[in-house]
């Protein structure tokens, strides 16, 4: 077992055993408890004081437990309901630049955090991929490095979890918000909250969460046509214990524009050249046929209940089913200037069907030791899920259909009969299961001073491998005989960390944490079976909270080394490529991220990340050792504020605004040829709105009428991936609620 291994499993057994030895002594019987009592907040439930405009001040992503962030021996940033409303963030795709070295999120799950790349997400923390919308999300958490192990498999990037509303039984509120604005957007969002009354004694409430999203794109043919309906109901027992229930059905029907800007290339010597164009960024090479849809069924049940001041449980199942249906046609970044026409790439049909579940049991005991000098936080948490994926692709024999490419005049995009895609060239079946613990302890001594913290995770994951057989689109011929495999790979995950509270309101803090991610989520045909990839990191810094908690921040530096990337290099006996793992990469770097209520109208919140992120071996690649990974800015930052009048003629009034800013990128680092030094260069936006809030007729309804601008200057730039970023865009929404 690694160091850090060893120091987490006798960080925890000391505190758990010495703890548990004295907690009798340390605390009384108890006395006999009144009724109120027995009704006592979750442990792992944020509370809804804890977010106030932009500001959240706890967490639960970053420990399993509803967590001040304050507290916290690393890095956690939380986006509020409210900031992705007054901002625009109508898919949560490209709008997250506000989080200190976060990027490149899409609506697939793909994310970039601190130079590495995430390629899931979770949902109440379970297994996400994409199509989450801001209607029925009430927060999002993102935990950065590889501390995200407490989650089991995790990119050393960290993870992104998306926190679902809940039914309030307190209020009876509707909300009905129309948008429209650029690219012929029109979205509706529907959200009814109801409290159902008492049945034997048990207290029911319902949140219904519609949406509807129509828009278009500054590509021909191009469009996003977005559905959402979410049911919750929950269950809230005398005891205060509650059982929640959510449904949510998805979907999102488009016609994708260009993924990226073109290159130059001369299609006779097959040679790109660094000439990019942007000019040609919004040419549609795909036409009206190109399909890129998803749909998603999923359903929660999650229990709380806290038995008394020491136990509490959080036991959760899910279920989900994902189906998408891509018809890629063609789209491709090479242009030859001579023929004016775009290469096509490879034309196929690509259907993908998902679907699994999971349960998640989460125990928790908080008590005190040494006379109480010690309280103590030790969580037990016991997990299994179970995934299956099929996919199959399929293309026209070339030796029968002749596709060309596009050319800028008369653009030609016919292509074969959809019966024509027949031959076979990909058809994978997997299936994986995955079975965790995890033990975590947290112990406060000097009077809540010290903070330490330490967690050993233990994952299994099982795969099923079934490949089909594969063939060659030229002519049909059998390419690549199927394969069976199953195995397992196991991984220990430790974590340690202090927080150390150096004055009332400075705590410094650093944590060590491991990571993993199993080679199998990319196994392909004809490759081996690979070990897991790796990842260790450092997380340290400072977080101070100043005038009552108002003005807080966090100053911090990480580093992470990746271990086991997946890569192919020349064995040198048989002078043949393998693909092992074996590539190495590492990110360094600081992070800022901070908030002040500078009084009861104006919010402010700054965020600032550098990334200092390296390849130090890829195989045969040597030329890539030293370089950047793809899509990598070096710096970001944010500026973002809110001012409301709450007093006199303008009361109502509110107004927003951000900066957002991102340094050089390489899209293409790794590419060997001219592209690779192309850069994407740096750039700020701006973000503002202005909105007027009412109350008017009998029943005092709020009517609020805002309007936003989205890159105001309408600047014209490159985002890290290469893709031409969105001009201005202007927006109207009409809001009325109870």
């Amino acid at each position: 077992m690694h160091s850090t291994a060893r120091l987490a499993v006798l960080a925890i057994a000391g505190c758990v055993l010495t703890s548990t030895a004295l907690a009798q002594a340390a605390r009384p019987a108890p006395a006999a408890t009144k009724p109120e009592d027995t009704v006592l907040l979750s442990e792992f439930t944020v509370k809804e004081s804890s977010a106030v405009g932009y500001v959240a001040s706890e967490s639960i992503t970053g420990t399993r437990v509803a967590t001040q962030i304050k507290d916290l021996p690393f890095s956690v940033s939380v986006i509020t309901s409210e900031f992705m409303q007054d901002f625009d963030l109508f898919d949560l795709a490209g709008d997250l630049a506000y989080t200190a070295n976060l990027n490149g999120v899409d609506t697939q799950g793909n994310a970039n955090l601190r130079g590495y790349g995430a390629t899931f997400q979770l949902r109440n923390g379970f297994y996400r991929l994409g199509l989450s919308d801001r209607a029925n999300t009430d927060r999002i958490e993102v935990i950065k490095g590889p501390n995200a192990a407490i989650y089991g498999s995790t990119s050393p990037a960290g993870l992104v979890n998306f926190v679902s509303k809940k039914p309030r039984f307190d209020t009876w509120s509707e909300r009905l918000s129309l948008t429209t604005g650029s690219l012929d957007l029109f979205r509706g969002e529907l959200s009814v909250n109801t409290p159902l009354g008492s049945l034997g004694g048990v207290k029911f409430a319902q949140l219904f969460t519609a949406e509807a999203t129509n828009v278009g794109s500054e590509t021909d043919f191009a469009f996003n046509r977005n559905r959402l309906l979410s049911e919750s109901i929950t269950a809230k027992f005398r005891d205060g214990s509650t059982l929640n229930f959510e449904v949510e059905w998805s979907k999102r029907r488009a016609t994708p524009a260009t993924s990226a800007v073109p290159f130059e290339y001369n299609a006779t010597t097959r040679v790109y050249s660094s000439i990019v164009r942007r000019d040609l960024a919004h040419f549609s090479q795909g036409g009206p046929d190109s399909v890129a849809n998803r749909e998603l069924t999923s359903a929660y049940l999650t229990f709380d209940k806290r038995f008394n001041r020491v136990w509490s449980t959080h036991a959760g199942a899910y279920a989900y089913g994902r189906h998408a249906f891509n018809f890629n046609n063609g789209s491709n970044d090479q242009f030859d200037p001579r023929t004016g026409r775009f290469g096509r790439g490879n034309v196929i049909v690509d259907p993908l069907n998902e679907d699994g579940g999971g349960v998640q049991i989460d125990t928790l005991a908080d008590y005190a030791a040494f006379g109480g000098n010690v309280q103590n936080k030790t969580l037990l948490t016991l997990d299994w899920s179970q995934n299956w994926r099929y996919r199959e692709q399929r293309s026209p024999n070339t030796r029968v259909w002749t596709i060309t490419g596009v050319t800028l005049t008369n653009p030609d995009y016919s292509l074969p009969p959809r019966w024509a895609f027949n031959v076979i060239t990909r058809r994978d079946k997997t299936r994986w299961d995955v079975k965790g613990f995890l033990l975590r302890q947290q112990s406060a001594f000097l009077s809540g001073r010290l903070l330490a913290f330490a967690s050993l995770r233990r994952d299994i994951v099982t795969y099923n491998f079934t490949f089909g057989d594969q063939f060659n689109r030229a002519g049909g011929a059998l390419a690549t005989r199927g394969l069976v495999q199953h195995y397992t790979d196991t991984a220990w995950s430790p974590n340690v960390g202090l927080n150390f509270k150096a004055t009332s309101n400075i705590s410094l803090y650093a944590s060590r944490s491991r990571s993993f991610s199993p080679q199998g989520q990319v196994a392909r045909l004809g490759e081996p079976h690979l070990d897991n990839e790796t990842s260790a990191g450092w997380d340290y810094g400072v977080k101070a909270a100043y005038l009552d908690n108002t003005l807080v921040f966090t100053l911090g530096g990480f580093y992470i080394d990746r271990n086991g990337v997946k890569t192919t290099q020349r064995d040198p006996v048989t002078g043949l490529n393998e693909t092992v793992s074996a590539g190495k990469q590492l990110s360094r770097g600081v992070e800022f991220e901070g908030s002040w209520r500078a009084s009861e109208s104006l919010t402010l919140t700054a965020s600032y990340g550098h990334v200092n992120a390296r390849i130090r071996y890829n195989g045969n690649a040597v030329t890539d050792i030293g370089r950047r990974p793809a899509s990598v800015p070096v710096e970001q930052g944010s500026l973002a504020w809110k001012y409301s009048v709450l007093r006199g003629a303008l009361k109502g009034l509110a107004w927003n605004g951000g900066v957002t800013s991102s340094g050089d990128a390489y899209p293409n680092s790794t590419a060997t040829d001219a592209r690779r030094n192309v850069a994407a260069p740096g750039y700020f936006l701006v973000n503002t709105g202005l909105a007027y809030t009412w109350s008017a007729g009998e029943r005092r309804l709020r009517q609020t009428v805002r309007v936003s601008a989205k890159n105001l200057l309408n600047r014209d730039y490159l985002d890290q991936r290469g893709n031409l970023g969105a001009e201005r865009g202007v927006f109207l929404a009409y809001t009325v609620a109870r």
